[in-house]
């Protein structure tokens, strides 16, 4: 069968029978090239266990069969919970890309990106921009996958975007700005969520508020966030 390829490998790989019975074999730690030999026709789920934080993929039908060789399509190996990509924003007619993804999440259920321009103990300015997804807010189901979420809004629990800029450039001196609660300030648009294949690809754009941590001189009271642009694996 066709290796399984991607940013993870798989350690082992198990067939399960339609009756429940299991064949497990370990693939080729240099290719991911795994072979099932003389197993009896009949339709099998293959499941995968990798160096990855969870099984991925979660399972992969195959029919077998009498006297032919099955090759299944399988999907690439993305999901490892680390995030990898790009991300890029607009404030005040300057370019931002992320040189940092600090956290990217999403089980298919929500979807949380955070992600960081520059590093402390350098010239460079530090900063942060994000967007979370929650589930669920006050008025039921929020989080539908692939489409359109505003940013801000009258709930205690919301979608929002977030920014946060550090003084000196030192972690312990920043402040926080987050779209506002009581109406939409921006949105953001999921045009690809794929929580098997840990796929996410978007853009967002949102204004905010000064909300909490330090003082900064020279920081504004609220900043706007524009052409927000993702495209990530976690």
């Amino acid at each position: 069968m066709p290796p399984v390829v991607g940013v993870v490998s798989a350690t082992s790989v198990t067939a399960t029978a339609a009756d429940g019975t299991l064949y497990t074999v370990t693939p080729d730690p240099q290719t991911g090239a795994f072979s099932f030999f003389s197993v009896p026709p009949g339709t099998y789920t293959l499941n995968f266990v990798t160096t990855a934080t969870d099984k991925f993929p979660i399972w992969v039908p195959v029919k077998v069969m009498a006297g032919t060789t099955a090759m299944p399509q399988i999907p690439p190996v993305t999901h490892d919970g680390i995030g990898r990509g790009t991300v890029k924003w607009t404030i005040d007619g300057k370019a931002y890309a992320a040189t940092t993804l600090i956290k990217v999440r999403g089980d298919g259920k929500y979807f949380d990106l955070w992600c960081r321009y520059g590093d402390f103990g350098t010239a460079r300015q530090v900063s942060d921009c994000g967007i979370y997804l929650p589930e669920y807010d006050e008025n039921g189901k929020v989080f539908i996958g692939a489409g359109t979420y505003a940013l801000g809004g009258p709930n205690r629990i919301i979608p929002f975007g977030q920014y946060s800029v550090y003084g000196n450039n030192k972690p312990e001196l920043f402040l926080n700005y987050q779209s506002v609660y009581y109406t939409p300030t921006g949105s953001a648009h999921l045009t690809r969520y794929d929580a098997q294949l840990g796929i996410a690809t978007g853009t967002f754009e949102f204004k905010a508020v000064a909300r909490s941590g330090f003082y900064i001189p020279g920081a504004p009271d609220d900043v706007a966030i524009s052409n927000g642009e993702f495209a990530v694996t976690f």
